[in-house]
């Protein structure tokens, strides 16, 4: 029997680019909705083999499906639908979260929920895009990378904002209000929205038309490159490998150990400023590996030069 709109549960798309802080405010609207008695899946999007952050969403949602090795606006797109009738028709969540890979493209995935096949479980509630005012370093251009995303977003989340000048920001706030349609613009640092004011519907811009674009597309993704780590690596040989990261380099995320040391450290870096090497504590533990994304670099010295960062090499 389908399920009529008003009783599926709400979906709520999440995208924005490599490590603009998409988790950290999934994780603000988990509690949220934690505290306040809702059941949450989340389907959560690596581009990798690994899921890192379905590890921290699991600790706060009721049920975590985690679609890897893949973008689910094109080669793992079968794994939305898939994921929505495991979360609403199994796992009974009162609403479900798509944090989308930062290599999406949001104009396909919203093509892809708004199927028949996915809108017999859930409504499509929001789209909200997290990005930051990047400024790159020499070698490493911008482009138009946020223009559809904040065109088709609901919310539009500049993350981020102590790490930008006032004129930086101010100048990255005009492009945004020129091409952002009818979005709300929210301003802030460590993706700090409050989430109740977040998820309150206002007025609905007017509907574009969304046409089959993954058919045919020759839009060209990052290349993705799952690493695994059989053992725990040489601290030394690894931050020396980790601090002479490739230009073409735009993420580096995943977990490992080190010789010596029974921690697991997380691994995390987005061109062109943040690199964080800590400890984490997981309820699940992710097999130890590095997912490296970026255009242009080269993945087999990549691979190798890691490799002999392991203490078997």
């Amino acid at each position: 029997m389908t399920m009529t709109e008003a009783a599926r549960p709400p979906l709520y798309v999440l995208g924005g680019p490599l490590g603009a802080g998409k988790t950290t405010l999934l994780m603000r609207l988990l509690a949220f909705w934690n505290g306040i008695g809702k059941r949450v899946g989340v389907l959560m999007n690596e581009a990798g083999m690994v899921s890192l952050d379905g590890a921290y969403a699991g600790a706060l949602s009721a049920a975590v499906r985690n679609i890897t090795g893949g973008c689910v606006c094109c080669d793992a797109r079968d794994g939305i639908g898939e994921g929505l009738a495991e979360l609403v028709g199994q796992q009974r969540v009162d609403v479900v979260v798509l944090e989308c890979s930062g290599i999406a493209d949001v104009e396909d995935v919203i093509e892809a929920v708004t199927d028949p096949v996915c809108l017999h479980v859930v409504r499509l509630e929001k789209v909200i895009a997290v990005i930051e005012p990047s400024v790159p370093s020499t070698g490493r251009p911008i482009g138009s990378r946020y223009t559809t995303l904040v065109q088709y977003a609901d919310e539009v989340i500049v993350n981020k904002q102590d790490l930008y000048s006032p004129l930086e920001r101010e100048r990255f706030r005009t492009a945004l209000i020129r091409d952002r349609g009818h979005a709300r613009l929210w301003q802030v640092s460590q993706a700090a929205v409050d989430p109740e004011l977040l998820l309150q519907p206002h007025e609905r811009r007017p509907k574009r038309r969304v046409g089959n674009v993954a058919l045919g597309s020759t839009r060209v993704h990052p290349m993705v490159t799952t690493i695994p780590l059989t053992g725990p690596l040489h601290r030394g040989r690894f931050t020396e490998w980790f601090h002479h990261l490739p230009v073409g380099l735009d993420r580096v995320k995943g977990v490992c150990r080190f010789s010596g040391d029974q921690e697991v450290y997380e691994i995390q870096y987005a061109s062109p400023v943040t690199r964080w090497i800590g400890v984490v504590r997981f309820r699940q533990e992710p097999d130890p590996a590095l997912v490296l994304i970026g255009r242009n670099y080269n993945h087999v010295h990549c691979h190798r030069t890691l490799q002999a960062c392991l203490m078997s090499a």
